[in-house]
């Protein structure tokens, strides 16, 4: 071989290995590039398994969230259930008790023995009144018995009643007029003074009028007794309190107590109260003693129905 062929073949194996680099060059450019994008492809999958984690954890609260107002709703149905079951319960007592409302008595029942009992009349609500069996049948609407009770009261006071009906009270003028108006009631009238004497004033047709009318002691009937017929002097009068002067001279009920005032009169028995039973504006029945200066410390005005 030639030293020309040898330059030859040696400038052929120099290329060779050139080209044997240049695309090795080439290759490991290609893997590069390859591993960058692996690179960035596992990065991008990092994100997306960060994302779809996240997601999954937004998911997972979310339906938390809608278990827990399932819970909730489901309590609340049952909440509300209860809640209609007790207004239908509570609804069935308040019929029960307007139908037991309805068959109250209108006035206490005779037979019965003493006690507080519960009166229904037209047009008012149920209330509570002391019945009597000494004389029966009778409801008591006034009681005087230790000034433990202020009587000195407004027209309203004495239109709607106040005190304790086991002890001392007024039963109120609406009630009176209601109950006398329906039908012919008697009046008995219990007296009493601080030595322990006692008597009484009974009228057989007891009748109040309306507010309109003033509540007017429209009638009265006979008297009987033994304490004098003090309250005569009393009908066809107006009503008077202290905050409504209703009579025919200054306001005797200023001076005297709540009455039926003409120009005041012989009996009082909404007066002031005096323990010692002395007092010439206390609690008045003139014509049992015949003196001003006695004040009565035990009275009882009772009603019943005139068929009794």
């Amino acid at each position: 071989m030639t030293k020309l062929d040898s330059r030859l073949d040696r400038t052929e194996e120099l290329r060779t290995i050139k080209i044997i680099a240049d695309a090795n060059d080439e290759l490991k450019g290609q893997v590069n590039t390859l591993k960058d994008s692996i690179k960035n492809l596992q990065s991008q999958l990092e994100i997306s398994e960060v994302q779809t984690k996240s997601k999954q954890d937004i998911l997972k609260v979310k339906e938390e969230l809608i278990k827990s107002q399932q819970e909730q709703i489901y309590d609340l149905r049952t909440q509300i259930k209860a809640i209609e079951k007790t207004k239908s319960e509570l609804s069935s007592q308040l019929s029960e008790c307007r139908k037991t409302d309805d068959n109250l008595p209108d006035s206490c029942p005779n037979g019965s023995p003493n006690g507080i009992y519960r009166i229904k009349l037209p047009g008012l609500k149920p209330f509570e009144a002391p019945c009597a069996t000494s004389p029966p049948g009778y409801t008591v609407i006034q009681r005087r018995i230790d000034g433990s009770e202020n009587f000195r009261r407004t027209w309203e006071e004495y239109k709607s009643g106040f005190g304790n009906v086991s002890g001392e009270f007024f039963i109120g003028l609406e009630k009176l007029h209601r109950m006398t108006e329906s039908r012919p009631h008697e009046l008995y009238i219990k007296l009493g003074t601080v030595d322990g004497s006692t008597s009484y004033a009974q009228y057989d047709d007891f009748m109040i009028g309306s507010e309109k009318e003033l509540y007017e002691l429209k009638n009265l009937g006979k008297y009987s007794g033994e304490a004098g017929d003090s309250l005569s002097a009393s009908k066809n009068r107006k009503f008077s309190t202290i905050d409504r002067d209703n009579d025919i001279g200054f306001n005797c009920a200023f001076a005297y107590g709540a009455w039926w005032y003409k120009n005041c009169g012989p009996c009082a028995l909404n007066g002031e109260y005096f323990k010692d039973g002395d007092g010439s504006n206390g609690i008045t029945w003139f014509s049992w003693h015949k003196t001003w200066s006695v004040s009565l410390t035990f009275v009882e005005m009772m009603i019943r129905p005139k068929s009794l």
